[in-house]
């Protein structure tokens, strides 16, 4: 589908169904849930290595925030 196509602007595709936007997709969504996951792990092993334990409380929230984004919380019809 060109730009010139009725439709290209709001993303449908030729079978009349919308394409999933950036954050839709399965690959995105996986990227940006590990990488909130690092996150979440290193701030966990600062908490525990420096004995600060809101850095673990916060750690093990940031490393379930990562796994609720990733892609199989995507629901498809």
């Amino acid at each position: 589908m060109t730009r010139d196509e009725p439709g290209a602007e709001r993303g449908e595709r030729g079978d009349g169904r919308a394409r999933p936007r950036i954050f839709g997709r399965p690959a995105v969504r996986r990227v940006i849930s590990r990488v909130v996951v690092v996150v979440g792990a290193v701030l966990a092993l600062l908490g525990v290595l420096s004995a600060r334990y809101g850095l673990l409380v916060v750690g093990i929230i940031v490393i379930g925030l990562g796994a609720a984004l990733g892609p199989g919380r995507i629901r498809r019809e």
